[in-house]
């Protein structure tokens, strides 16, 4: 009875590995009746110090946010190069003396903001375009020129594009301010652990007094099936006889961004 329930060997695990597997235990436990077998309240211990550790790990790691982030920033950044070069371009070598003069219009209206203006900080860029797409929507002159010109689907991308990135990089702002306050990872590490062992222990405490070994056996079943997949991984990495499997660590990103906000 005293191996009822396998013992994943913790200190072992990268944070990645950690994060995984307690995440697969938290998807695991709520699929069973949790409430019959008494252990709802050691559950939602678990699942609560587990959001802890997440958000210091993801605070380690950097931001979810980040490569979408960059990704939203290069489409603001083309759809104004677009309209900007466009303009300049029917500006300097367009046959109508009136294309020019409308070209100028619109090329004044951006550049005299800055002719890199893609270069700037994310902030400073971002009020920047308000100011340029609010005084072309604004004026019926630039509106027309823009409409004359044939540029009002190459405008509208720029616009949307620049609400797009809006949209992330506030929400990234949030995510700064929401982490300042967090604790290490080392500290929610340890208290994930605890809720974990205390979880565990209460299973084995309520299979024996319940009496009803069928109510916990397909539970426990699957997380020693766990423990016993992350303890052979672990161990043969530790060994050198393999590198970590990207399947069992959070940790493993290949897309991820390694030049993270680095225009704010």
């Amino acid at each position: 009875m005293k191996t009822l329930l396998l013992t994943p060997q913790l200190k072992k695990f990268k944070n990645g590995e950690f994060s995984k597997y307690i995440r697969t235990v938290k998807d695991l436990s709520s699929k069973h009746d949790l409430e019959g077998m008494q252990l709802t309240e050691h559950s939602n211990t678990l699942n609560n110090t587990y959001k802890n550790f997440k958000k210091a790990y993801k605070k380690n790691r950097g931001s979810t946010l980040t490569s979408e982030l960059a990704l939203m920033d290069r489409y603001r950044d083309n759809g104004l190069k677009l309209l900007q070069r466009s303009v300049k371009l029917i500006a300097d070598f367009a046959r109508e003396e009136q294309d020019r003069h409308l070209a100028n219009l619109i090329y004044k209206t951006i550049t005299k903001h800055g002719k890199r203006i893609y270069n700037m900080p994310y902030g400073q860029q971002g009020g920047i375009m308000d100011e340029i797409i609010e005084e072309i929507e604004d004026s019926a002159e630039l509106g027309a020129a823009i409409d004359a010109l044939h540029l009002r689907k190459y405008f509208n991308e720029m616009k949307e594009a620049h609400q797009a990135f809006d949209k992330v990089y506030k929400a990234r702002l949030e995510e700064l301010q929401e982490i300042q306050n967090i604790p290490t990872v080392s500290k929610t590490r340890k208290r994930t652990t605890t809720a974990l062992k205390t979880l565990f222990s209460w299973i084995f405490i309520n299979t024996k007094s319940s009496g009803n070994m069928e109510l916990f056996e397909t539970y426990i079943g699957q997380l020693n099936a766990l423990t016993i997949q992350y303890n052979t991984a672990v161990n043969r990495r530790l060994k050198g006889n393999t590198d970590a499997d990207p399947e069992l660590d959070d940790g493993f990103d290949p897309d991820r961004e390694h030049n993270q906000f680095q225009k704010i």
